[in-house]
């Protein structure tokens, strides 16, 4: 069987990698604009988006937009990669595929039960499998509430496994006067743990 190469490979133009996994809890728009500012950033070389039928279902039912349509809009498109639930052949799908950080925004309790029973079926828990495995930085973002005994005891094994749990709480010391104002602080918190120099909101002094 003759090997699968990544197009452009990685380590091509100078920047870091990234995986983003989107799947099926509400907030479609949160990853959206979170993969505008990763795209839009000079430090990027490169982001290979694995999105969720689920994903898809959601931000029809909340943006009213089509993933297709969704993307267009973004900046920069030419450093994402985008890929459906069932191409487990994918690049991102192998530890040895070089991939400096993975987000999970929204992260689904489906999801994170998924990755923590260490049962993943499709590539959106496989990328978030291989950042543990390998010992990447691999952040989650849950969206639910309230959190059931089940939730809080997945995300504590999942804590314990390496992973960084950030649920969206938006700050408001910063003073925001729109939603999008909370969600770039958000990923501004998000952009540190990556290891990306961010002015995307007001910090604390």
């Amino acid at each position: 069987m003759a090997q699968r190469t990544e197009k452009y490979p990685p380590r091509s133009l100078p920047g870091r990698t990234l995986a983003v996994a989107a799947t099926g809890g509400s907030g479609a728009r949160l990853a959206l604009r979170f993969l505008g500012h990763l795209l839009a950033h000079d430090g990027v070389a490169r982001v290979h988006l694995v999105t969720s039928e689920a994903f898809k279902l959601v931000l029809l039912r909340e943006e009213d937009q089509r993933l297709d349509a969704a993307l267009k809009a973004l900046p920069k498109r030419s450093k994402l990669r985008v890929y459906g639930e069932t191409q487990l052949d994918a690049c991102v799908a192998s530890g040895s595929f070089p991939v400096d950080g993975t987000v999970v925004i929204p992260a689904s309790m489906s999801t994170v039960g998924t990755l923590a029973a260490g049962s993943g079926r499709n590539l959106c828990h496989r990328v978030a499998e291989v950042a543990l495995k390998e010992g990447r930085t691999l952040i989650l973002v849950p969206r639910e509430t309230p959190l059931s005994l089940i939730h809080l005891r997945g995300l504590t094994t999942l804590k314990e496994a390496g992973a960084t749990i950030a649920p969206f709480i938006p700050a408001f010391y910063q003073g925001p006067a729109t939603i999008e104002d909370l969600m770039d602080h958000f990923f501004m918190r998000l952009f540190d743990h990556l290891g990306l120099d961010s002015d995307l909101s007001a910090r604390w002094k």
